[in-house]
C-alpha cells in the first residue's frame, strides 16, 4: 500500500483493525524518523563525501555483478574473457554516480 503525500506536521499514521473477539488493533503505517543524523559541523563534509564514495562504489558493483553474470551466461568461461570490458564498463558507472552528485559552480565571467 502507498501512502499518499504527507505533511512534514504528520509524525505518525495508525490503521484501527478489528480482531476477531471486536477489540482494536493498532498498526503503524508510517512512523516519522528519529531526526537528523548526528554529524558535527566539521565532520559534515567529509561524511558527505565519504556517503557519495560509498554510493558510487555500491553502484560500480551491482554494475559489474551483473555484466559478469550475463558473460558466465553467455559463453563459457566468458566472464574471464570479459573481465577486463565489464570492469572498465562498471567503472565508468561509478565514475558517473560520483561525479553526477558533486554540484560544480557556474565559472566566473571577467568583462
Amino acid at each position: 500500500m502507498e501512502l499518499p503525500r504527507l505533511s512534514k506536521s504528520v509524525r505518525k499514521v495508525v490503521k484501527l483493525d478489528r480482531a476477531e473477539d471486536g477489540t482494536l488493533v493498532p498498526t503503524v503505517i508510517y512512523k516519522e524518523s528519529d531526526g537528523k543524523k548526528k554529524v558535527s559541523s566539521v565532520l559534515r563534509p567529509l561524511e558527505k563525501g565519504i556517503r557519495r564514495i560509498a554510493r558510487a562504489q555500491a553502484t560500480m558493483a551491482g554494475n559489474y555483478l551483473g555484466k559478469h553474470n550475463r558473460s558466465s551466461q553467455k559463453r563459457r568461461n566468458g566472464w574471464i574473457t570479459d573481465f577486463a570490458f565489464n570492469l572498465a564498463s562498471a567503472g565508468n558507472k561509478g565514475r558517473k554516480t560520483l561525479t553526477k552528485s558533486c554540484i560544480m559552480p557556474a565559472p566566473l565571467k571577467m568583462y
